[in-house]
């Protein structure tokens, strides 16, 4: 489980709060100590809080494994459960946190997206078909992120899409595997590692790509990527894993592959960069969802609504 290794002292973080006279106390990642001795912070100065939890562990929905592990990890399950609200960022999340909390207290609330940002950039920037196909992925360079998988995929993909180019951006402690790995599999002139990309130039890096790849082996609740991509217009292959799924409806939004399994991967965006008219569809589809579902504006309405009916209880106790 993710911790501080110096976590402020609990009378701080009241001293905090109650300085702030704050209404509402709103804590992030509910299996940090910060959130959770804010949580608590919050209820000995009888403000009502909501905690948002963004995770999911390996095998999350094995009940038989976490819910004995709820009740030796006491503490958490105890700070987590003084929030008046938890709120999930997907169905999967919120799965993984009935192993620790009261059903009755989760709520889905998903992660949303600048719509109007990145849709700007895609109107100024169109990927040239005419040129090399443009395989893009945006993350950390870690194991749980499946980079590995989309990079073993690229021999596949070049039999059939000779020109085809991954593009990484990206930093992490796989930095150099991946290269080992590039270079083992003489994918050199085909493969371009970026490092990391500030967030102000994610929105052109998506537009001039021709397709986004999310290649999550576990433990992926949501994927902010995702939304990104989809958002700037570009047809998207994803692993059916975590909370994927919530966000890519295979066939209609985008193309689900099998984690782990290279082939698999190459054979969907094989299948998305030869069909114009599927890639056309694809995007088209996801850029509809996120607008109806992932915008900011109606992210924010929903949490408004909830911060509503959450004052509104704790005064009438």
């Amino acid at each position: 489980l993710p911790i501080i290794i110096v976590p402020p002292k609990p009378v701080d973080v009241r001293e905090v709060i109650r300085r702030g006279g704050f209404e509402m106390v709103h804590a992030h990642h509910a299996f940090t100590p910060t959130s959770l001795l804010s949580i608590s912070a919050a209820e000995k100065l009888r403000i009502p809080s909501i905690l948002t939890n963004h995770t999911i562990f390996l095998a999350g929905d094995a009940r038989y494994i976490w819910v004995p592990a709820s009740y030796v990890l006491y503490p958490y399950r105890r700070y987590i459960n003084k929030a008046c609200l938890i709120t999930a960022v997907s169905r999967a999340a919120a799965k993984f946190i009935e192993h620790f909390a009261e059903d009755k207290k989760i709520v889905v609330v998903p992660n949303g997206v600048d719509i109007e940002l990145f849709e700007s950039v895609e109107k100024k920037v169109q990927p040239n078909l005419s040129e090399k196909p443009t395989i893009l992925y945006v993350g950390r360079l870690s194991y749980r992120k499946g980079l590995q998988v989309l990079v073993r995929a690229m021999p596949f993909i070049l039999k059939e899409i000779p020109n085809a180019h991954l593009i990484i951006a990206g930093k992490g402690y796989m930095d150099g595997f991946i290269k080992v790995l590039i270079k083992s599999l003489n994918l050199e002139g085909n493969v371009t590692m970026l490092g990391f990309i500030p967030d102000e130039k994610l929105p052109e890096l998506y537009a001039s790509s021709s397709l986004f790849v999310m290649p999550s082996l576990y433990c992926e609740s949501f994927g902010v990527t995702l939304l990104e991509a989809m958002a700037s217009g570009r047809p998207v292959v994803a692993s059916n894993v975590g909370g994927i799924p919530e966000v890519v409806k295979d066939g209609v939004t985008g193309l689900l592959f099998k984690r782990g399994d290279a082939e698999d991967l190459a054979d969907k965006i094989i299948k998305v960069l030869s069909d114009r008219s599927l890639a056309q569809s694809l995007a088209s589809n996801a850029k509809e969802i996120v607008k109806e579902r992932y915008s900011w504006p109606v992210i924010a309405d929903k949490m408004e609504d909830l911060y509503e009916k959450t004052l509104k209880q704790s005064h009438s106790k």
